[in-house]
């Protein structure tokens, strides 16, 4: 079963993304890169856009530095990047 993560690839990419596999290889899902903006937050890009590297792909786990959860903020961007369904914000009607 795959989860959302943040991958650090050897050559310093930082990718969120569906995770999957292991123990030699991973399989990436809805990849996105991980960009730092000038107002000191993170935006979302999809990874290798050019191909369909975003739609999914397999690394060799020597490429991978190492696999952390994202914060939950983070999470929802990336959720709202790759979902089929868009859910509004819940709003109060007066």
């Amino acid at each position: 079963m795959s989860e959302i993560k943040i991958v650090r690839l050897a050559t310093g990419e930082e990718l969120i993304c569906e995770l999957s596999g292991g123990p030699d290889h991973f399989t990436l899902k809805d990849v996105a890169i991980l960009i730092p903006t000038q107002e000191n937050s993170l935006g979302l890009a999809p990874f290798m856009a050019y191909s369909e590297a975003p739609k999914g792909m397999t690394i060799a786990s020597n490429f991978v530095m190492f696999v952390v959860d994202p914060v939950d903020g983070l999470k929802k961007q990336y959720q709202q990047m790759f979902s089929k369904v868009i859910t509004p914000d819940k709003k109060i009607i007066i």
